[in-house]
């Protein structure tokens, strides 16, 4: 298991592969790669981010995370979430659910062709 500390910005995680730790400060946690499952202690849901969706988790909360495939994880310090932050963390999941929108499209559209085109 790898040990968060407050130098870690970019995270690497093969497949099944945990890291965990605790932030002084809130960052922004950015799926670049791969896709993870995420927890944080007092949060009662736990997150499932595939590439391009990000998180804030909170300061001096244990958090834990596990990549079920091969993953690359961005952190960024923020100080106090402001508009800025919403608006960027907002972008990457928009974009997230339209890269795995249009590869759905993609395999339907391959299945059909396959069927025949009916």
């Amino acid at each position: 298991m790898t040990a968060l500390t407050r130098e870690h910005h970019h995270l690497h995680l093969g497949a099944g592969a945990l890291a965990s730790g605790k932030f002084e400060r809130s960052r922004l946690l950015l799926v670049r790669r791969g896709y993870v499952w995420v927890t944080q202690e007092g949060r009662p849901e736990d997150f499932w981010l595939h590439a391009g969706d990000a998180l804030i988790v909170h300061p001096d909360r244990t958090i834990v995370v596990e990549a079920v495939i091969a993953s690359e994880i961005f952190m960024e310090n923020r100080s106090k979430p402001g508009a800025g932050l919403w608006f960027k963390v907002r972008c990457f999941a928009a974009r997230g659910l339209l890269q795995r929108g249009f590869a759905r499209l993609a395999r339907l559209s391959h299945m059909t062709v396959r069927q025949g085109g009916h």
